[in-house]
């Protein structure tokens, strides 16, 4: 079966504006803990943008509204087909903003969960198109930290990979950094001194709130012994995204959150119905040391190759290869833009 996006917006509220930025909503998309997705009309041609605009019960609060400038800076310096673009943003409005392009289609669990699983070329061709992704996130010095099935979409040409709430800068491992601050820390509580606001946790530290690692079973082993996120925790994502798609259950199955996280640091994935070649690149990915896994441009390099032998050498060979692969395989996929929603009464009676 094709997979096949939404046939229509949902309506704007009474409540919802009717225009951001500029642009003239034209329905809702979906709403979440931070805000409403809204599709918009495009300022030139035709189609949709996609408006994410913050609740306003969270504008007031300095912290959500710089974790939203934060993804708006991240997400404007990554350039791949397989990823939302960029657009426009305003993190200053009363109500911050920010426009991406307009991603049409069901995501990677909507539609496995409900039509059953990928197979042959057209899981190959996701296998290519977040790799990709990832290629060009780490290209950009970030790492995305939730590559997951509802955060990757069926699009009409090929996968795209959505949201960078919890996505961070690359940073310089150290090995020894945080022994050498446990050590600190110990020191000044030993003399009776305050702790150093440098050396207060963030979301990248060991003890991290859970939440913001990460979904439940989809966080790599090394994030789970308390180290930060690196873009080989992605790479290890990537595996299990892979072998969700090949057999349309969590690689590492549903349960209470410790028994998960023991699974993923004790317990191999499940990666029933993977191609031979494809399990092999797969397990490589999900290697339970991040220090085994290849790293996005070899990944991408590998998965061009399951489909045909590889003679790209550089960067534009490798994209112009990407675009043959999708345009080959990705034809599962009938999606098209949905129509805007009907009419209700309040619009008749404004």
């Amino acid at each position: 079966m094709k997979a096949r996006g939404k046939r229509r917006l949902d309506a704007l509220l009474p409540s919802d504006p009717r225009t951001v930025g500029g642009y003239p909503l034209v329905g809702r998309v979906g709403s979440g803990a931070m805000g409403t997705v809204y599709a918009a009309t495009r300022r030139q041609g035709a189609g949709y943008v996609a408006v994410k605009v913050i609740h306003p019960d969270h504008a007031a609060k300095p912290d959500v509204r710089e974790r939203f400038a934060h993804e708006a800076r991240l997400l404007a310096r990554v350039n791949s087909p397989c990823v939302a673009r960029f657009v426009q943003a305003d993190v200053e409005a009363e109500l911050p903003w920010m426009v991406t392009e307009y991603v049409p289609g069901p995501t990677v669990r909507h539609h496995v969960e409900r039509h059953g699983p990928l197979r042959d070329a057209m899981l190959r061709a996701l296998a290519v198109g977040a790799a990709e992704a990832l290629r060009g996130i780490h290209d950009a010095g970030i790492v995305h930290r939730d590559l997951k099935p509802s955060n990757v979409v069926m699009a009409p040409t090929g996968p795209k990979l959505l949201d960078f709430g919890i996505a961070h800068p690359t940073t310089v491992e150290d090995a020894t950094r945080w022994m050498r601050v446990r050590r600190l820390r110990r020191r000044l509580r030993t003399l009776h001194l305050p702790s150093s606001p440098a050396l207060t946790d963030t979301d990248d530290t060991p003890g991290a709130p859970a939440d913001r690692m990460g979904t439940p079973g989809w966080s790599s082993p090394e994030q789970y012994r308390g180290h930060p996120a690196t873009s080989s925790s992605d790479i290890f994502l990537w595996g299990a995204l892979v072998a969700f798609a090949a057999a349309a259950h969590d690689p590492f199955g549903h349960g209470h959150p410790k028994e998960l996280a023991r699974r993923v640091l004790r317990e191999e994935p499940d990666l029933d119905r993977l191609p031979p070649d494809l399990e092999t690149l797969v397990l490589a990915a999900m290697a339970k040391d991040p220090a085994d896994r290849p790293d996005a441009t070899e990944l991408l390099r590998r998965t061009l190759a399951l489909g045909q032998a590889p003679n790209e050498t550089s960067a534009g060979e490798r994209r112009r290869a990407v675009q043959r692969a999708l345009e080959r395989d990705w034809t599962g996929v009938a999606v098209r833009l949905p129509q805007p929603p009907r009419e209700h009464r309040w619009f008749r009676s404004a």
